[in-house]
């Protein structure tokens, strides 16, 4: 059985809906390979067609299938003002006729733009906090769910990115879309390269790995937290995603698994660093392809340095997985 039909196969009996449109688009940056001498692919999960793209309706494709099938009426979730996770959400939730309720942190903008202007526009009951302290945003929530239930609502929880295991799934079978791809066009690829935020996706891609053993490096850009903070973060996803599909694992062999580096984090989460608005003009000018300021931008970033500095030579095929977030450009 080819690596990818495995994956398949242990996916088959797990209920998603089909908001995504997949497989998302996977091509070779001519022009970026020529600038790096390295042979660079973009999977470009920035174009899974639903709510202006990006990674996260991969994850909502099996938390709201999730909610419906538990009878759940309605989603409560968290995230920044300019989230694109909350954006996501708001957008499935009415096309999935529930209710959508979202804390986000941060001050209340003058004008409502990007992200937040579509959260608006999808119908989400959206309430501010001015705390930027994970647990002061989650009792808020919990609150919420509280002041929900009494009302005899059934909210669905989920958190910041859909990062627990149900939603990394949907990363598990973004593995075996990019296996059907090195198996259809003989192209190895020894690396990939992504953001890693909330860890959902990175583990999703990990939980694959150590399914398929696929014998590459996942390199996880950093984007919110030190390195070995991101790393047990993932790590502990990857465990339990596997535990949900049912599968044996030995855990220091998922440990080696997770790579993440640190190096192009800057000063912390949305704080915008030269490497990545390089990365940003770069990926624009010699492909077309717009970025964002908090993900993509510098997990480019890493990407370029990796290729300059000579840590992808050797290893095939390099693949960047573009995960979304251009919205954050008009803010």
């Amino acid at each position: 059985m080819k690596k990818s039909e495995l994956l398949r196969a242990m996916l088959r009996d797990i209920p998603r809906l089909e908001m995504s449109l997949l497989p998302t688009p996977l091509h070779r940056l001519n022009n970026m390979s020529a600038r790096l001498a390295a042979d660079v692919y973009c999977k470009r999960d920035d174009l899974t067609a639903f709510a202006f793209g990006g990674n996260k309706t991969r994850k909502l494709d099996y938390l709201i299938m999730d909610a419906l099938v538990t009878g759940h009426d309605s989603l409560i979730t968290f995230g920044a003002v300019q989230s694109n996770w909350c954006r996501m959400t708001a957008t499935a939730g009415r096309v999935n006729g529930m209710d959508v309720f979202l804390v986000l942190s941060g001050e209340k903008p003058g004008k409502e733009t990007a992200n937040l202007l579509l959260d608006r526009l999808a119908g989400a009951d959206i309430s501010f906090t001015e705390s930027s302290e994970r647990d002061e945003i989650i009792r808020e929530v919990n609150e919420k769910i509280l002041e929900l239930e009494h009302r005899h609502r059934k909210p669905y929880y989920m958190p910041v990115g859909g990062s627990v295991a149900r939603g990394s799934l949907g990363y598990t079978g973004a593995m075996a879309e990019i296996l059907e791809f090195t198996e259809d066009k003989g192209v190895d690829f020894g690396e990939i390269i992504l953001a890693s935020g909330s860890a959902g996706t990175q583990a999703g891609l990990v939980a694959g790995q150590a399914i398929s053993g696929w014998q590459g490096r996942i390199s996880g850009m950093a984007v919110s937290r030190n390195r070995v903070e991101q790393e047990q973060k993932v790590f502990e996803i990857a465990k339990d995603t596997l535990d949900l599909i049912g599968c044996e694992y030995d855990e220091e062999k998922i440990r080696s698994l997770v790579h993440v580096d640190d190096n192009y984090l800057g000063e912390g989460y949305r704080k915008i660093t030269p490497a990545c608005t390089a990365a940003i003009e770069d990926f624009v000018s010699y492909e077309g392809i717009f970025l964002d300021e908090v993900y993509s931008g510098k997990a480019a970033a890493g990407l370029i340095d990796y290729a300059g500095r000579g840590e992808l030579q050797g290893k095939g095929a390099v693949l960047f997985i573009h995960t979304g977030g251009n919205v954050q450009l008009f803010e």
